[in-house]
């Protein structure tokens, strides 16, 4: 063969195995999906045993209003319709009981922001529900200069609420967000750097307009990765009194937060011994669908509809693309 012609096919070869590596990174998450689909599946079956007959959902502490989005969230990331969810056809459904329990749930920045991110999850206008312009209730907590919260959940979520709500985020803001993140690279709880509250924090910046490759998220995710347990799964804190043990609720926490800036959660570089966070969670899915905290311990209702998206690979804010009602 001439030696042009060798030339010739050798880079033809080599655009086309670029080609077939670059359709292959671009399937594979979509792929991967498939076993989490069926996860999800048996987990929303599950969630259904679990509404009660005024339609809320109640881990048996803090308002039911706040597991209840909770629930909401996962439907809507599953394509359904929380109005859809009765316990029986005469009850009320999702939206029915946060609309007759939302101005005593929505007292806070969290609360209201967590509200108006459920809301615009499911379809509705979170400025005429139920009666009640749920934005102008958020604004009431700003200082006028972007600082909703002087924690990081509340700030975390009020950003996300702008987002959803599709109303621009003050660069404010993300300003005070920032200024929230430890030296460590994490955000912290009460109980000091808490991987839930850092994956809200990152899911709310890259919401807010953060790039994903800025120093902040460098920080973060060098944090996150040294949380990381053996088994490819996070606990809340590291170290702690209370045990480090790999938990539906904080891997699920993590996983969307890595999707929002841009990591892959199943890749070589967030798995341990061929571990991932996402094999983590799914390990923690019982015979009868629900997702548990760990196993035999805690309540598994939260940790079952926070898992929900984090198998769907979605991350927060979720939103419809209009609202419908």
């Amino acid at each position: 063969m001439p030696r042009n012609r060798r030339y010739i096919s050798a880079v033809l070869v080599f655009i086309v195995a670029g080609v077939l590596v670059a359709v292959w990174v671009h399937l594979s998450p979509r792929l991967q999906r498939a076993p989490q689909r069926e996860a999800v599946t048996r987990a929303l079956a599950w969630l259904r045993t679990q509404q009660q007959d005024d339609g809320s959902f109640n881990i048996g502490f803090g308002h039911p209003a706040g597991v209840t989005c909770d629930v909401a969230l996962a439907i809507a990331a599953s394509g359904g319709d929380p109005a859809a969810w009765r316990s029986t056809a005469d009850k009320p459904s999702i939206t029915e009981y946060l609309a007759t329990h939302g101005d005593e749930y929505a007292t806070d920045t969290a609360s209201t922001a967590k509200l108006i991110v459920t809301l615009a999850a499911a379809g509705l206008n979170p400025q005429a529900f139920a009666g009640t312009d749920w934005i102008a209730r958020l604004q009431s907590f700003s200082d006028g200069a972007g600082t909703y919260d002087k924690g990081t959940v509340g700030q975390a979520w009020a950003i996300l609420a702008l987002s959803a709500a599709r109303r621009p985020v003050p660069a404010g803001a993300l300003t005070a967000l920032r200024s929230y993140q430890l030296e460590s690279g994490a955000w912290a709880s009460a109980f000091g750097p808490d991987n839930d509250i850092t994956s809200y924090a990152l899911q709310a910046l890259i919401a807010g307009g953060e790039p994903k490759g800025s120093p902040t998220m460098g920080k973060a995710l060098t944090f996150l990765h040294g949380q990381q347990n053996d088994d490819g799964g996070f606990p809340a804190i590291k170290p702690s009194e209370w045990g480090t043990d790999t938990n539906g609720n904080s891997t699920a926490s993590v996983i969307m937060a890595l999707i929002a800036v841009g990591e892959n959660p199943v890749g070589a570089q967030w798995s341990k011994a061929g571990r991932s966070p996402v094999m983590a969670l799914s390990d923690l899915q019982a015979a009868d669908g629900e997702i548990e905290f760990q196993p035999g311990v805690g309540n598994p209702l939260l940790a079952t509809a926070q898992a929900i998206p984090a198998l769907l690979g979605k991350t927060l804010p979720l939103r419809a693309q209009r609202w419908t009602r």
